[in-house]
């Protein structure tokens, strides 16, 4: 089934989100990692799985759905997915395993979803984020994804699996990826609500890509309704992570995170963006930097 026929299955995407055009939040519980692509720590996305849970053998699963159909060759071959050996053999995690489908069907099936159920994270890989939303969204398992945050669980992705989880998703298109995507490839999981992510900043020159969001006409948006000028913009280097504990972010790794707040323009005023850096914090809701030490402490 191609990209445009399987989006016409997600007539009901609202479902799946708050409205895109809400106030920007964070998960009520749980915690989000969000990686710019690239180089990933997985140390550090594994500890903040252990500090979340209490457990020194937390399960995490990954789910490589974004690679789309040359992974679907490579698991017929019985190639392990690189991710998933790291985590069996370097952390001693023997119950990772793969979550891969592009059925919207199998998405559906408890059987493909248990293993959700009972994880205490899914990692999603890098790829292609349309595989994600054409597959998953409005299903069980995007159900199952937000029961894990739920119970305090933590979701993990990386460039293709970092942007999905904004609510306004960023190149969702299967070919040219330009920043407004295809227009029926715009609302992601909403993990975080009013926002849009970029990944692979600085790498690509992508600095000045999200400025093409906010100044987005009505017609060029999958949901018109949307003001996109209310929309957060994060912009995130390779290299990099955000992590996300219910409104407050914090930034790991070398290069930068950009926040972007058209709220803050008015007329006669350059558009501009805040730099975040390692250690850094930021507080979704109020929009402003917060002192890291302190929210360290509050917690």
């Amino acid at each position: 089934m191609t990209c445009y026929t399987r989006i016409l299955f997600v007539a009901g995407l609202t479902l799946i989100q708050l409205s895109v055009s809400a106030q920007t939040r964070g998960p009520e519980k749980g915690a989000l990692y969000i990686h710019g692509g690239g180089q990933l720590n997985l140390a550090e996305f594994v500890e903040l799985v252990k500090f979340q849970t209490g457990k020194a053998r937390p399960t995490i699963q990954v789910m490589t759905t974004p690679q789309g159909p040359r992974r679907a060759g490579q698991i017929k071959n019985g190639n392990v997915f690189r991710l998933v050996a790291t985590l069996r053999e370097r952390f001693g995690l023997s119950d990772a395993m793969e979550l891969f489908t592009l059925s919207r069907d199998a998405a559906d099936d408890p059987k493909f979803f248990a293993p959700i159920e009972t994880a205490d994270a899914v990692f999603m890989s890098g790829g292609n984020q349309c595989f994600l939303t054409d597959t998953f969204a409005g299903t069980e398992t995007l159900a199952a994804l937000r029961r894990l945050l739920d119970r305090g669980g933590v979701i993990g992705g990386s460039s293709a699996g970092a942007q999905v989880q904004s609510s306004f998703m960023t190149r969702g298109d299967y070919g040219r990826r330009e920043i407004l995507g295809d227009g029926e490839h715009q609302e992601g999981f909403g993990f975080v609500t009013g926002a849009a992510f970029d990944v692979h900043v600085e790498e690509r020159g992508r600095e000045r890509d999200l400025f093409s969001v906010f100044s987005a006409r009505p017609a060029q948006l999958q949901d018109q309704r949307i003001d996109p000028q209310k929309l957060l913009g994060v912009g995130i280097d390779q290299g990099v992570a955000i992590t996300v504990i219910g409104n407050q972010i914090r930034v790991t790794g070398r290069g930068l995170v950009r926040i972007f707040d058209p709220l803050l323009w008015t007329d006669g005023q350059a558009p501009f963006y805040l730099e975040l850096s390692a250690g850094d914090a930021f507080d979704l809701a109020t929009r402003k930097r917060v002192d890291a030490a302190a929210e360290v402490s509050a917690r």
